[in-house]
């Protein structure tokens, strides 16, 4: 179990020599994902387990934790989002091989067997787990956003009335 991670990893060597990794890695390493949060500031919590299944097929069950701050989308206002992600990615060498493989995996692309900067894999995984809408769990705007003004509401004799209501008054006429 590695406790500083290398910057550069072999996947294929990783696997076979079933390599666990363990640390942490700075958000401001990761500019694509920063691009959607408030600050590159904070830590990912890593954990990477390299190994071959029953069937020789490489992969990498990786952990990912970090908290990061976003801006609402209700409030505008910043807060804090907890990412968590547990992915199992199969190395693949070639879009053939992606048919084949076990249900639990994701393809994780490889076609040539340059080394891989650690921390692409993390970020991919984290702007993956990034929720579409970040909003607060509780009612953050005022009150007054969630009701009409005196101008829009209706009385309660038009929230009654049916649209059919018409209809039932021609009909009673004739």
């Amino acid at each position: 179990m590695h406790r500083k991670l290398p910057i550069e990893i072999d996947p294929f060597r990783f696997a076979q020599n079933g390599i666990q990794l363990e640390g942490q890695l700075q958000l401001n390493k990761m500019p694509r994902l920063t691009q959607s949060l408030l600050s590159n500031e904070g830590l990912v919590d890593v954990k990477m387990v390299f190994d071959v299944d029953e069937i020789g097929t490489p992969f990498m069950h990786g952990m990912f934790t970090s908290t990061v701050s976003m801006t609402c989308e209700r409030c505008m206002n910043p807060m804090d989002v907890a990412l968590s992600t547990d992915s199992f990615l199969a190395m693949v060498i070639s879009e053939r091989k992606i048919e084949g493989l076990a249900e639990q995996y994701e393809p994780w692309l490889l076609e040539n067997n340059d080394p891989v900067v650690l921390s692409t894999i993390v970020e991919d995984e984290l702007i993956l787990s990034l929720p579409l809408v970040p909003r607060h769990q509780e009612m953050c705007l005022p009150s007054e956003a969630w009701t009409a003004g005196d101008d829009q509401t209706e009385t309660e004799s038009e929230k009654r009335k049916s649209p059919f209501a018409v209809l039932e008054e021609l009909k009673t006429k004739l």
